[in-house]
């Protein structure tokens, strides 16, 4: 590898399960093998890996299980547990030999920040908004926590040797909040020799579940979880007038689905709507080629994999204007942006869309520069810099 350099990667994820995909993990999925050095993700195991033992997931590339989380309850939000853990193995991690720590969330980043100049440590954060604000546990929406990780960032900011921001409004909170001139915006990034305009991918997963060639199709892929707002998409097929028929499909699960599928069947509409759990991520490139066009109402977001991917095949987007979305859809080009997603509002946005023409190319194109390999070099231009330093 160029240089020989030995970049660690902090993430609170089990690499080694195939339903990794979006956020963070996705992003450094798409990155590592473009990136031209050696790495290891420190991650939590919640599989079978042993603790410590290094499990080689590409040429460039090992997972190193820190600790099994698995026996959590599902009352306990994970990022508490995880913040303990790196806390715990902190030293082991500084001492493996790594010459860099690219961390992706603010618990794995605090043990590493504080009382280290051992290695240059460079945090990713991945989205303005403190999640835990929303959290799913509404015990965990409590003001002093809320508190208590706005601060983290505040340490993580001044103490970190590079930020990197995933949007502007990340990139102005950590310039407002002490990262001074240590700061990049760096988009996310797509694959795209995955995640492509796809003429027979899209025929055979219309096929696959029941969809006719001249059906409307409309995709929300993600957690159906509050923050999302599933409810208002479900809720704007009523809006539709009888000129723009329209089916839903929803991927993904979370704590909403049956509230999600009760709205549905009391509102007659179970012949429009298909709720189709949890899909691996390898298979979401069909559903975006299948899809006319994707939802995403959410209240926050950083810079959603799930629109990129879209986008990277042709497929249009709806989507709130939060986080880095303004900078990936060009209202009517390649999507339609919303500041107030309502339901008549969705409803005209899909009208608007189907009543139009988007050609899958020039959608495709507008996220190009996003590429996986052109973010990596971005990312090892920081990296040997700051090592050399």
């Amino acid at each position: 590898m160029e240089n020989g350099l030995t970049l660690g990667i902090l993430d609170g994820t089990d690499f080694t399960r195939p339903e990794r995909g979006g956020g963070a993990s996705g992003f450094i999925s798409n990155i590592v093998s473009e990136l031209p050095m050696n790495v290891k993700i420190f991650g939590i195991g919640y599989g079978n890996a042993m603790n410590w033992q290094e499990v080689p997931i590409l040429p460039n590339t090992s997972f190193i299980p820190i600790a099994n989380l698995n026996y959590l309850s599902t009352v306990i939000p994970r990022r508490f547990p995880t913040l303990c853990t790196y806390f715990l193995h902190r030293k082991r991690i500084l001492e493996s030999g790594v010459e860099a720590l690219y961390v992706h969330s603010p618990e794995c980043a605090l043990p590493f920040v504080i009382f280290n100049s051992q290695i240059p440590v460079i945090f990713h954060q991945h989205g303005s908004a403190n999640p835990l604000s929303t959290a799913k546990f509404r015990w965990a929406r409590n003001r002093v926590f809320v508190r208590i990780f706005d601060e983290i960032h505040r340490i993580i900011y001044r103490h970190a040797d590079w930020i990197i921001a995933i949007d502007r409004p990340c990139l102005n909170q950590a310039i407002e909040n002490g990262a001074g001139p240590k700061v990049s915006l760096i988009m996310n990034s797509v694959d795209t020799s995955i995640f492509k305009p796809d003429e027979a991918a899209r025929k055979q997963a219309r096929e696959r579940y029941g969809c006719t060639n001249n059906e409307f199709i409309a995709l929300f892929a993600g957690r159906l979880e509050e923050v999302k707002r599933v409810d208002r998409i479900i809720e704007s097929l009523e809006h539709l007038s009888n000129k723009v028929q329209v089916k839903l499909i929803v991927a993904g699960d979370g704590t909403l689905r049956r509230d999600l599928e009760n709205q549905v069947a009391a509102k007659g509409l179970k012949s429009r709507v298909v709720f189709l759990g949890y899909v691996p991520h390898n298979q979401l490139s069909g559903l975006y080629n299948m899809a006319d066009v994707l939802l995403l109402p959410s209240l926050m977001e950083g810079t959603p994999m799930v629109v990129l991917e879209a986008l990277a095949c042709g497929t249009p987007a709806i989507a709130t204007r939060v986080g880095g979305i303004p900078d990936l859809i060009e209202d009517g080009k390649n999507g339609i942006l919303l500041d107030d997603p309502q339901p008549q509002r969705i409803a005209d946005a899909i009208t608007r869309i189907a009543q139009g023409f988007y050609d899958w190319s020039a959608v495709s194109d507008s996220v190009s520069c996003w590429r996986s390999e052109n973010v990596a070099k971005m990312l090892f231009k920081i990296f040997s810099e700051l090592v050399r330093k």
